[in-house]
């Protein structure tokens, strides 16, 4: 069994959660002895694509017509897409229709939660769906004092640090996070590209509003060491299709503050690996809480520690072997 993993425009997708993912699925299944190319023009028995461009559609039709089976993985939905980039709104709709027809070209479909698979169920696609954790490298993510001192002592921080990670967009609570950093003195950072040509002006106010005490970062070179020099992560989302970051910050023993979602059911409980909020008046409440209980924190961050390691890549590789096999053996 050999798989082709693809990503088209991977240079430019490198730094998304999309780009981290298929790094993710690579690492998986080199852990677990499972051949994989990302060559095209190889010899493969089923092609992976994790894009959902014109190529991407047009690279499944045609190795459907070689006899080759096709998994399409669903990272982007319309819901997840709207409130993202300049004109997202108005074209949601329309991106709907293509991805429930693009999806319906697989002969598996992946995606990355149950929420999400529900979603897609609910847009049309009648293809087979099975969810599965992008996963996270608990090799790389892992809690460094040394890398803690690093972070602190390069931006001279001190007392409690939340910490945002994500695109600059509406949908990930740019206003809420701005909105709670106001009402404390503590430092805030949010690191996350930013695209200012195709960004909503609201993104722009929002920036250009924030109080002195928050501090956004387009990129760092070694995010892990972010996650070990703040001390809450405090992610705000509107929609997520899993949140890739909220297992780094897990994996790095972070307490974590979230929005409360359905896509974070079953997985992310309340008071046991997190904290979640409805309201900014329910964010400003919880973050005090967590700010003010050393106790609460150890415990959250602890939980959340021991929920990462169900999402280990050796573990993810082990369920995408038996998926790609179980693929191949229908005929």
């Amino acid at each position: 069994m050999k798989v082709c993993l693809y990503l088209e425009l991977e240079e430019r997708l490198r730094d998304s959660g999309i780009g981290t993912a298929i790094r993710n699925q690579r690492r998986a299944l080199e852990l677990n002895n499972v051949s994989h190319t990302g060559d095209l023009n190889d010899d493969f028995d089923i092609l992976h694509l994790n894009s959902i461009g014109m190529k991407s559609l047009y690279l499944a039709k045609g190795a459907k017509r070689k006899g080759k089976k096709v998994v399409l993985h669903a990272h982007v939905t319309a819901d997840d897409f709207k409130n993202s980039y300049r004109f997202s709104n108005a074209i949601a709709p329309f991106l709907q229709r293509y991805l429930t027809y693009y999806y319906n070209q697989a002969d598996l479909i992946l995606c990355p939660s149950e929420y999400t698979k529900g979603v897609l169920i609910n847009h049309g696609v009648k293809k087979s769906i099975i969810a599965i954790s992008n996963g996270i490298d608990t090799d790389k993510f892992r809690f460094s004092e040394k890398m803690r001192k690093n972070f602190r002592d390069k931006f001279n921080l001190s007392g409690i640090v939340p910490l945002s990670v994500g695109h600059l967009f509406i949908r990930k609570g740019i206003q809420t996070y701005v909105n709670i950093a106001r009402k404390f003195s503590n430092r805030f950072f949010w690191i996350g590209r930013r695209y200012k040509k195709l960004e909503e002006s609201t993104v722009s106010r929002i920036v250009k509003n924030a109080p002195e005490n928050v501090t956004f970062i387009s990129f760092i070179g070694d995010i892990v060491s972010a996650y070990c020099g703040t001390d809450i992560f405090f992610f705000p989302s509107f929609c997520e299709n899993q949140g890739i970051v909220l297992l780094e910050a897990a994996a790095c023993k972070r307490p974590i503050l979230v929005r409360d979602l359905p896509v974070y059911e079953n997985w992310l409980k309340e008071d046991i690996n997190c904290l979640k909020a409805k309201t900014d008046d329910e964010f400003k409440e919880k973050l005090e809480r967590l700010m003010e209980d050393k106790s609460l924190r150890n415990k959250l961050a602890e939980n959340a520690h021991e929920m990462s390691k169900e999402h280990s890549l050796k573990n993810i590789g082990a369920k995408l072997r038996e998926i790609y096999g179980n693929l191949l053996d229908k005929k």
